[in-house]
């Protein structure tokens, strides 16, 4: 798993070892039913983690997205004391789905843990396949992704431009937890994760760019974030990567 954080610094001493405890209420988890998930956070030797950094003006980003990449959900779970973090949430499909939770604790770099969950229910699994036109409406808004052929271990840009419904270039956007946009990436397999902020944090517009590369070959889901007129958007891309 990879974790691009544009603009983080990473702290001069790392927590081995963490040991990051999942619990799901219900215990078993059906679809539309709202569900609780706690996740408890302690050292290599079990002791209790009691302090965290927020990071984009959020203590944990949990990204909650199904085996088939057909459900992406961005989630920011409370933190309540001695190392335990909560939030709930619903699940719009059947299947099994991965987390991975993004945080930053005391003195320790930026950390990324998964975990697996299963939602029960009728399953039905859609095909990824790389999308032929790298352009999508989102509601009132034009969202094209711009970006070279991308190939294994190269930096590459990508660049998401903006127009509103008449096709006027979008130049104010808002701050999305501090930032013009936020990006998420995860391949086919789920076993590559990269987390992307732009280059320019403040930009506000119509252009919004991220700087990344790709560990293996195969395909990659994208999910780009961003707030105008106080709604969110988020636009997904599927690219194949060579």
């Amino acid at each position: 798993m990879m974790d691009s954080h544009q603009g983080h610094t990473d702290h001069k001493e790392n927590i081995p070892k963490l040991q990051v405890d999942w619990t799901a209420n219900p215990h078993t988890v059906k679809v539309d039913q709202e569900t609780e998930i706690f996740i408890d956070i302690k050292d290599f030797s079990g002791k209790v983690i009691e302090t965290f950094l927020a990071v984009h003006e959020k203590e944990m980003h949990l990204l909650a997205i199904k085996k088939d990449l057909s459900v992406f959900q961005h989630l920011h779970p409370q933190y309540i004391e001695k190392g335990r973090f909560h939030v709930k949430t619903t699940f719009p499909k059947a299947g099994e789905y991965k987390f991975y939770a993004d945080f930053l604790p005391e003195g320790a770099n930026q950390q990324l843990a998964s975990h697996e969950l299963v939602v029960k229910g009728l399953e039905t699994k859609e095909e990824v396949v790389p999308d032929k036109l790298l352009k999508k409406e989102i509601d009132d808004l034009t969202i094209e992704l711009i970006l070279p052929k991308a190939k294994v271990d190269e930096h590459i840009s990508l660049i998401f431009t903006l127009y509103d419904k008449n096709g006027n270039p979008i130049t104010e956007l808002e701050p999305y937890l501090g930032s013009a946009g936020h990006v998420v990436i995860v391949s086919e397999d789920m076993n590559e994760f990269l987390h992307v902020h732009p280059v320019d944090e403040n930009t506000k517009g119509p252009d919004v760019e991220y700087m990344t590369s790709f560990p293996r070959s195969g395909l990659y889901k994208i999910w780009g974030q961003f707030k105008y007129k106080q709604q969110l958007y988020t636009v997904p891309f599927v690219i194949e990567v060579k």
